[in-house]
This record gives C-alpha cells, structure tokens and sequence, in this order.
C-alpha cells in the first residue's frame, strides 16, 4: 500500500482541532462519513478515496504531504512544510497534532526516567527525574529516518515516569513507520520503547535500576500497577534493529517494567525484522493484538512478565525465523514468567528447514493459555509437526505455571491429523481438540469445537493452578476481571459478530473482512436497476444483502411471519404455522426507505417475533439506513426499523402471549427473558420516524418490541427522526454504545415493563424537537414495574423554545437505575432549561427503591445557573450528586472534577440496597451484573481520552 494518500477524517479536523466546549457548551465536531460500498467491490470514505475491497482488509489511510499544516510543536524543528523532526529529550510534554508528519531522528527520550536513579527522585548525577507525556492525535504518521548504525536507529523511548497517550480511532489509527514509500520493508527504523516502574525479577538494588535491552538505559521498579500512559489504534512498521550478535535488540514493540495501569487496545506490529513484542518483565495488559510478518519472535516475553493478553491474532510468513510465541523467565527466579493469555489465533510460518514447532518455553517460564487455535498457513514454507516445545525447566511448571485449557491442534502440515501437541505430552489435560482450524474470512475458527464452550470460571483456575499471587512472591495477585468471558476459541468470535482487526489494520495477506461483492439482487428482491434491489412484503426465508448493491424499502417488510396472532407456540390463527427467517446485512450495505405520503404504508423494515437480524458493520463499514434522498438530514422520510421477539411484555394476558404492539407492528411478545432476535454493531438509522395518528401510535426510528436479552445492540446511531430515536415496550434488551442525535421527539424512551440494560449512551438534542432526552413510563399494566439499569450516559440538552424546561421525565410509575450520569445544556440552545428530572404520575413512589440516582454531574440550566434543580421531587437527590459544570471536550467526555476518580460501581451493595430486577420479586428476569463494564468515571466518553468511541463512524456534523 502506498503511504501518499490523506485520511478524511483528520482532514476535516476530527478529535482534533476541534471548536471545543466547557461549561455545559456541545462540541461543534466533524466526524467522517460513513463508509460505503459503492457496489464495484471499492470501500470508500468520506473524501473519495477508494481502495480495492476484494481481497484483503482495508488498509488505514496515512495523513501524509498535508494540505493544511500545522505549525510544529516547540521543541522540533520543521524540516518542511507539514513536516517536523523530533531528535534528543523532552523533558516537557508534547503533542503531535494532526496535519503534520512527524520524523523521528536518532533516539528519541520522553522524560529522563532512563537514568541511573539513586533515590525515588533523583537521577545519579544529581539531575531531578522529570517526567513528560507525549500525546498523539488520531490519524498522525510518526516516521523514523534511516541510520546505518544500529546504536542511533530512530526510536520513540518513553522512560519510566513518563507517559504516552497515542490514542487513535478505527477510522484514523496513528501509524509508526519508515519514511519510504510502502509499509513493506522490516528493520528501516528501530521501534517503540516504553519503559516503567513495574516490577522486574532482576531489580537487586533500592531504587530498581535494571540495565535494559536495546540501549533503553534502567528500566523498573516496584509498583505493579505503574502507569506508563495509553495506546489504542496504533501500527508500527517496518522495524526492528538488531544492536549486535549477543541478542541485545530493539523490537518493534518493547515494554520494559510497564505495568498494569497502562492501556494497551488494538496494536498491529508488522513487518519487523526482530520481534513483534517482547515483554521485559512488568504486568502490562494488552487486547486486541496483531502481530504480522515478524522476521523473529511475534511474541516474547521474559524477566518475570506476569501481565495479561486477550484477542491475539499472529500471522507469520515464509521468511521469518521466530516462533509465533517465545517464552522465558531469564532475569532471576525471583519469580516467574507467567502470563495469562486467552483467545489467540496463530497462523504459522518460517523460513524452509527451521525448527517444525510454533511456541517456544523455555528457561523456567509459566503461564496460562486457553481458548486457543493454533493452525498453519495453507501455503506455508517452513514444515511444522508440532505445537509446543518445552524445555529448560518449563517443563517442571506443566500442570501447575504453565496450562494449556481449550486449544484446537492443527499444528502440523507434513504429518498430519494436527500434529504433535507437544514433546511433553503431559500438557495434554484433555480440553486439547485435535480438528482442521477451518478459519473463515475474519480468521475465526469454524472448527465445532472452537464454539460453544464454557466461559472460563476463574475460581475454579485459581484453585486448580498457580496464578500469580503476592502472597506466593509474586509481584501482583491475578485479577480476572481485565478479561472478557467468551465462549469460543481463537481470536475472532466465529458468529461473526466483531471482526475487530478489520479496517484499521495494515493488509498482512490473510482475511478477508470485506465482504465479496455479489452481482446482481438477491432472491426475493426485484432489480429495479444496476445496483438496485427492492423489498417488499413478507420474507419466510433467509436472506442476505450482500455488498454491492443498495437495498429499497417499499412499504412494510417483515421478516418472518411472527407478528400473526398465535394460537399455541407454532401455529398462527387460521393454521398456518410460525416461519423464522434471518436476515443477514453485510457491512457498508446502504438499505434506503421509499417515501409515502400514507403513514400506513410508510417503509418499515420489521423482524418479527421468531426471526432474527443478523446486520453486523464495521467501524470503516457501518450498515446505514436512510432514506432515497441526497444527504441525511431530512427526518420523517421513511418509517424505522422494528424489532420483535417473545421477551416478556406487562401486557401479555393470555398463553401464547398476544400483545397488539405499536406502529402497525402485529403482536409481539412471550416468556423468554433470554430470547434471541439476533444482532446489530455498526448500525446507523436516519431520516426516519412516522406518526401514524394523533393518538401517539407511531413508527420510531427503532422500536424494540418484547425484545430479549440473548439479542446484541452494539454502536447504533439514530440521527434526525421525527419521533422518537429508540423506543423499549418492554421486553428485556441491553445496548451499549448508543447515540441519538437530533430526534424531534423523545431520545430514548420506555414502556410496558422494560428491563433491560444499557450502557454508554450518547444523546444529542436540537433546537426544533419537543421531546425529553429520556422519556419513561411503565404503562401496559403493573404486572411489573419498568426499571432498567442505565450506567454512563451523557446528555446535551436542547429543543423548542417554549417547552417544557425539564430535560428527562419519569411518569406513570416507572423505576430506572440511573448510574454515572453527565447531564448538561447545549451552549447555544433553542431551549430554556431549569431542571433534570421532572418525576410524576406514580413514579415517585419508586424513589430510593426502584428509582434511583447515583453519580450525576448535575449541569441543567441554562437560565437559573448554578446547574439548576435536579427535580421536581427533590429526594431523588443525594450526596452523589454534584451540582458542577459539565465541561464536555472535544470528544465529549466530561472534565469536571466530580466525572473522573469514581468508585466502580458495587453491584453486591447496589442489589443490597435498591430493588433491581428479581424473579423472586416478580419481575421477568434477575439483574445481570455482568453485562457493565467496570468504569470509573461519568458519562458516556471516558475523560482521560482513551476510548472516542462514537468517532469515524457516525453520521458527518451529528455530534
């Protein structure tokens, strides 16, 4: 891939650059457009460009040669325009800020923590230890220049007490690479260095000053949870320098003593000519790794390393020479190596006659492997019988440090039948499967055994095995709650649901996440012209919309037949049986609604109770669904999407469950909590939202009838609807990562018994609608109560002038949980604002109860100041509350104090006090703490930046 092409985003100024706001102000941010399949196998973004879409994933773009420069930060030198070399320390903080190129000349220090230190403080010659930060902007390209010395190959090095904040997006990663024109040639420049104050097992003197490999200077130290900054969305390329013959190397990637409190998330090394990674002792996490063309050791670890990895994916190649894995403790035995890595796909190769094993453990190391796949490309070049060699004193660890738990064996191509597992075949606890990996375009394993699986119970490890623990003489106990729980094995989830190395990753010739265009329409569709498939009616079998077409909605469509009124669980009145279909979206599929000017007959896209969606995007590749017109900026021009499932409903009263739902939608509803109406990430739904009669039946954007727990709701934008964005009757659905932007009515509303759960949530107001930010009642019946759960949530308050001056309203004796909450007025609103939370109509008997208000910044006036009131019944209120200035940044986040150095939330304690969903109370289902992520902040953006999770995908200027 060539490096001369610009990113959209960062050249309309996304995350960076932005307007800002502070005290309750909205941002005025530029985010870019949605990608789209443009139906010739081409995915092209926001400006234009294009890139071929047919065999491998999208390549990330490189701000290279801007247009637009910036002036270069104080203390580099501008070698040209847009151009800025870094060279020595900096011992103040700096930022890269998009719109540059920046160099890397020689060893670069952040801060001067490489210093022999003689006490906490103080370096040996007297020099104060100075700590620095580094930011990097989504979207920049740091380059190192050539050397032909190995000792002054350019490398970024941030020292122990320094930190790093590189923190890119799928849309916009930062990218680290050689100033040449390709990402195609290892060893052009060195790497990464970071270096902490983590545990090392060679650290012998007080303060740690261990010498560190590759010219780092000292490294170490004693604090487990040191904190050495964030990376997120970040590839290095085209690196590695080996400094001489005795091993002493610089990796594409090395962390020297980091410790836990470092983010690592979504990092690709490629093309190196050492390792990949090498972790020099520490206890640094990291997820979502890829490691591509390594000419060493993918992975490597030694010195006492005890951190944790999820979701590594290793894809070596035929001239490398390393193991995909290569493992020991070194340093001292002080401690162990002993890591814990769970869901790891290797696709191995190496060079012709190297040695015919994968991994590598050796010199004492442990560690805990599980939910593996372990395979070998189909056109390797190197010969492999094997997948682990163990040697050196690992072996006294199997069965004890070291465990391998849920591996699919396909570790051989000359012998057959997966290979040898390993030369000591005690490893061998019986959870290893020998079976073909059969991976799949995203590089998921198909394997029957790599699905379905029991999700990790860590007490039962813990007991069985030894995890790290203080009390044994290891640096930090283990803490199982970094992981995620899966129930599958290898990298990818085999449901398809989150190819999450797609679209951001450089090409590394496996996997093919972008879906393969399809000529012509699908069965069941009418072509109307090139390009152009048309739906209507009812589907009673599967279908798929596959790239490289747009979709038309023409009336109402449903999927399935589950709407009839049921007679028993299989048959609909007048005897035709209950058909279940799935529709399956590909990513970047554009489905369009066909105006009407009958609500009636308005375009609605329905999955009926029994079938499912299957519409899974990407962030490069979201699902839009808009309406026939240019642009999406019109709402009201087509009706929605309906989903709904046999969840229970508050209403139902008769077996099978019949509820006459909303907007035209048929009968919804059953008695399975758990029920499965398959799943949406990536999906945006625009211009939409029909009012069918004056009585407030109405077509939302997305109506959730009677929908279940098992269905996924991950990224969804609703933008410009003329009622309301998301509408819950009942049912138990959960979401996360949602935004509603610009509805004229309600953002997010519920009814009829909700009580699901959600997480990060994003709303947008606008000065022409007439809705609440949140607008909840029970409704239906009181067979149960509606009191979902809603944790880190931000509003930006706005509608009519002359409406009510309440931003969210609780009627008819609704419940909610409502934890970490960001609430705040739009800068320039239309709308005059004096109070958060107007509660009415029965739902007060719930506060303190079942309703309940618990870490709010409270910022809802934009005439009465001081924040305003928080409600009409004022002991709703307590001292969780704090009356402050919302100061939303850039990306949304909250910089008020009281948003940031929260406790996360005790779901044992909350469940103790309050009453959360309990079948025993009544309700339809219990509470699920594990479906919240930890957090420790307010609000739906993380303010220490590292997560802009709603940018590069969502709507162009809707936030």
């Amino acid at each position: 891939m060539n490096k001369q092409f610009v990113l959209a985003l960062v050249a309309s100024g996304a995350l960076v650059g932005l307007s800002g706001c502070s005290e309750g102000d909205e941002a005025s941010i530029i985010i870019d457009a949605p990608t789209t399949d443009t139906g010739g196998g081409n995915v092209c973004n926001g400006d234009a460009s294009c890139s071929d879409g047919g065999s491998s994933p999208t390549d990330p773009t490189d701000p290279t040669d801007p247009t637009d420069p910036t002036a270069c930060p104080t203390g580099t030198e501008e070698v040209a325009s847009g151009t800025c070399l870094l060279s020595g320390t900096y011992t103040s903080d700096l930022t890269l800020a998009a719109g540059n190129v920046y160099q890397l000349d020689g060893r670069v220090n952040i801060g001067n923590g490489n210093c022999l230190l003689s006490d906490a403080t103080t370096c040996d010659n007297g020099d104060a230890l100075v700590n620095a930060t580094l930011t990097i902007e989504p979207g920049v390209s740091v380059r190192g220049l050539p050397s032909d010395d190995p000792l002054n190959a350019a490398v970024l090095h941030i020292t122990r007490g320094s930190s790093i904040n590189a923190v890119g997006t799928a849309a916009a990663p930062i990218i680290f690479s050689s100033v040449d024109p390709d990402f195609s040639t290892p060893g052009e420049w060195g790497g990464v260095q970071i270096s902490g104050f983590a545990p090392h097992n060679a650290c012998d003197t007080d303060p740690c000053n261990v010498d560190g490999e590759g010219e780092a200077g000292f490294i170490g130290g004693d604090d487990p949870a040191d904190n050495s900054g964030v990376m997120h969305y970040v590839v290095l390329a085209e690196n590695g320098v080996a400094i001489n013959s005795d091993g002493d190397e610089i990796n594409g990637l090395s962390l020297n003593a980091v410790g836990s409190g470092t983010e690592f998330d979504f990092i690709q090394i490629h093309e190196t000519s050492d390792d990949g990674v090498e972790f020099y002792g520490g206890t640094a996490n990291m997820k979502h790794l890829v490691v591509s063309n390594a000419n060493d050791d993918s992975v490597d670890w030694d010195e006492g390393f005890q951190g944790n990895l999820q979701y590594v994916l290793v894809k070596q190649h035929g001239d490398g020479s390393g193991e995909a894995f290569e493992m020991d403790t070194e340093g001292s035995l002080a401690w162990l190596s002993k890591p814990t890595v769970v869901n790891t796909t290797v696709i191995a190769d190496k060079q012709a006659d190297d040695a015919p094993f994968i991994t590598r453990f050796k010199d004492s190391t442990g560690g805990f492997f599980h939910n593996m796949v372990m395979t070998v490309a189909g056109d390797a070049t190197g010969a492999f019988d094997t997948c682990a060699q163990i040697e050196d004193g690992a072996e006294a660890n199997i069965n004890t440090a070291l465990v391998f738990n849920n591996w699919i064996q396909d570790c051989s191509n000359v012998s057959g039948a997966g290979g040898t597992l390993s030369n000591e075949p005690s490893v061998d606890n019986g959870t290893v499967v020998i079976a073909a990996a059969a991976l799949d375009d995203i590089l998921a394993s198909q394997a029957s055994a790599a699905s379905g699986i029991t999700a990790i119970d860590w007490d039962a490890i813990g007991s069985a095995f030894d995890l790290p623990s203080v009390a044994d003489g290891d640096p930090q106990d283990f803490d199982a709650s970094f992981f995620e729980a899966t129930t599958y094995m290898g990298a990818v989830n085999p449901d398809g649901s989150d190819p999450w190395w797609a679209g951001w990753t450089l090409d590394f010739g496996a996997g093919n996440a972008i879906p393969p265009v399809v000529e012509g329409c699908p069965e069941g569709t009418d072509e109307v012209e090139s390009g152009v498939c048309r739906l209507n009616g009812t589907y009673l079998n599967d279908l798929t919309l596959t790239a490289g077409n747009v979709y038309q909605l023409d009336g109402r469509v449903n999927i399935g037949n589950g709407n009839c009124l049921l007679t028993d669980a299989t048959t609909c009145q007048g005897g035709a049986s209950l058909v279940n279909a799935t529709l399956t979206i590909a990513p970047g599929v554009s489905v369009v609604g066909l105006p009407s000017d009958d609500p009636l007959a308005a375009s609605v896209l329905h999955i009926t109770r029994g079938s499912k969606i299957n519409a899974v995007g990407t962030a490069m590749a979201p699902i839009v669904f808009s309406s026939v017109d240019e642009g999406i900026d019109g709402p009201g021009e087509w009706g929605g999407v309906q989903i709904s499932g046999f969840a229970p409903h508050n209403a139902c009263d008769s077996t099978p469950c019949n509820v006459d739902g909303e907007g035209e939608a048929g009968f919804i509803g059953g008695d399975d909590a758990a029920d499965d109406s398959g799943a949406m990430r990536y999906v945006i739904l625009a211009e939409n939202g029909v009012a069918i009669n004056s009585d407030g039946d109405e077509i939302n954007a997305l109506s959730l009838n009677a929908v279940g727990s098992a269905t996924e709701f991950d990224f969804i934008q609703i933008h410009e609807t003329t009622d309301d964005g998301v509408e819950f009757y009942g049912g138990t659905a959960n979401m996360k990562h949602l935004v509603v932007s610009n509805a004229n009515d309600d953002s997010v509303d519920w009814d009829e018994g909700f009580q699901g759960n959600l997480q990060y949530v994003l709303v947008k107001q606008h000065g022409d609608g007439s809705g609440e930010a949140f607008e909840m009642d029970t409704e239906g019946s009181l067979a149960w109560l509606s009191k979902p759960t809603v944790v880190n949530t931000t509003v930006i308050a706005d509608k009519q002038a002359d409406d009510s001056p309440f931003i969210m309203r609780f009627k008819d004796s609704t419940g909610g949980f409502f934890h970490n909450m960001v609430i705040t007025v739009a800068s320039d609103a239309t709308g005059a604002f004096d109070t958060c939370a107007q509660i009415e109509d029965g739902a007060e008997t719930n506060i303190n109860t079942a309703l309940v208000f618990n870490n709010w910044v409270q910022d809802c006036a934009n005439e009465s100041g001081a924040g305003g009131t928080l409600s009409n019944e004022p002991s709703v209120g307590n001292s969780s509350v704090v009356i402050e200035a919302a100061a939303l940044d850039d990306i949304l986040s909250s910089q008020a104090t009281a948003a940031s150095g929260l406790t996360p939330i005790d779901w044992d304690a909350i469940g103790g006090s309050y009453a959360l969903p309990s079948v025993s109370g009544g309700d339809p289902q219990d509470f699920d703490a594990d479906f919240f992520d930890p957090t420790d902040y307010s609000g739906a953006v993380n303010p220490d930046g590292s997560d802009p999770w709603w940018a590069g995908w969502t709507v162009d200027g809707s936030l």
